[in-house]
């Protein structure tokens, strides 16, 4: 199977869908994904809890109230036709942090948006689920499987078309002419997988969507396409062919996905997956898509934390320049990995940094801004992973916020 990358350039689009303005009679849908929240009432931000987020991978979690708040707010204002949420909803599968979750996406229904929402692979059974109290931490309750779509029951299960018997997928029809195919992959009994009974229940899905003459949208938080060598084991579902056959014989022309944290679009056959980066990693943006007539417009938008901070009169300065300090929280990642690699360089730092923009920039989905001809590019350490990893990065430097995919008439 051979992939296109889809190349495309930020527009006015972007801008204005924060600004709150769309066109007349356009469906909008936003996609988040990877959000990864936690509840206040499970960290005071102690030495425990702030060692351990320092030391993983840029998810902003010392700020994750003030995200969730600023996103809840933003999607009130902007006010999108529907709201999707495609999986690692909770940073580590507690019930609190789903229970608070669900206060703020009813705040979001209430304002008249559609809410739909899927779990993640972090999101139920955790084992992981704690609180997180100065220099230790305590095991509490995780959320069981068979409580998600009670709890969640205003975000897609309880006006459901159909829901499959075998996982917690379903199909929600919350705009004419639209079904969005809300796929779990994340069962017990087939993990980054889709059971077989799941398939069946998909194409009569998608069976009963032509029929009726409505486009379909699938949603999962595993990848349906290998988007990048090193992320497949886990990324991509296990039995991603049999569903890209389906999608391909029935129309589907678009899957949005997240998990891998990094912004990226393939194409293959007529099916496009638009991977959308982690809403809680620097740049902290979601998907815009726009449903013209047969064609799907998709950009990204930024969650405006800073502008929510002044209007709540807060004094943080992190929060008040909340864009640079998530940036400088990703790049702390990548720069301490590198210079541990680089001791006794002379220009350490320099290179450090280089690699820093560089993983930044292919997070953000914006590798049409790599400098591939930077001199830097053979000062990096000639480490086995680094090297095969940011070699991608040269080797693509085309990657797109910024695609529209067409539908072709559907119907029988």
């Amino acid at each position: 199977m051979k992939f296109r990358r889809v190349l495309g350039v930020i527009c006015l689009a972007m801008l204005m869908a924060v600004a709150g303005a769309k066109a007349e009679d356009i469906p909008v849908f936003w996609l988040a994904t990877d959000m990864h929240y936690i509840s206040p009432e499970l960290t005071d931000r102690g030495a425990m809890f702030t060692q351990l987020v320092s030391q993983a991978d840029g998810k902003v979690m010392l700020y994750s109230e003030e995200l969730m708040e600023a996103f809840t707010e933003q999607a009130i204002r902007v006010h999108p036709d529907v709201l999707i949420l495609s999986g690692d909803l909770t940073f580590n599968g507690a019930k609190q942090s789903h229970i608070d979750l669900v206060a703020k996406l009813r705040r979001i229904r209430e304002a008249g948006v559609h809410v739909l929402v899927i779990p993640g692979n972090h999101d139920l059974d955790s084992r992981q689920a704690a609180h997180f109290i100065g220099s230790v931490y305590q095991r509490v309750s995780n959320l069981p499987a068979e409580e998600f779509a009670e709890l969640y029951a205003d975000f897609g299960y309880a006006d459901a078309l159909s829901r499959d018997d075998s996982s917690l997928s379903y199909v929600a029809r919350p705009v004419e002419g639209w079904r969005f195919l809300m796929l779990d992959v994340n069962t017990k009994a087939a993990p980054c997988a889709v059971a077989p009974a799941t398939l069946e229940w998909v194409e009569r899905q998608l069976r009963e969507a032509r029929k009726a003459g409505d486009r379909v949208i699938a949603v999962s938080h595993q990848n349906l396409f290998k988007h990048n060598s090193l992320f497949y084991a886990n990324f991509v579902i296990a039995n991603a062919d049999k569903l890209y056959a389906l999608y391909r014989q029935y129309g589907v022309r678009l899957n949005l996905s997240g998990h891998m944290h990094m912004q990226h679009i393939a194409e293959a056959g007529g099916v496009t997956e638009i991977a959308t980066s982690a809403l809680s990693v620097s740049p902290l943006q979601y998907g815009v898509l726009q449903a013209d007539g047969s064609q799907v417009r998709y950009e990204t938008a930024i969650v405006d934390v800073a502008g929510w901070a002044r209007g709540k009169g807060l004094s943080d300065p992190d929060l008040l320049d909340f864009d640079a300090y998530a940036r400088r929280f990703f790049d702390q990642t990548t720069k301490s990995q590198m210079l541990e690699r680089l001791k006794g360089r002379e220009n350490a730092e320099e290179i450090a940094q280089f690699a820093a923009d560089l993983n930044h920039l292919y997070f953000a989905g914006r590798t049409d801004l790599i400098d591939a001809d930077s001199p830097l590019w053979d000062e990096l350490p000639k480490d086995a992973f680094f090297t095969f990893y940011m070699s991608t990065f040269r080797r693509e430097s085309r990657n797109a916020t910024v695609c529209a995919v067409a539908y072709e008439e559907m119907g029988e």
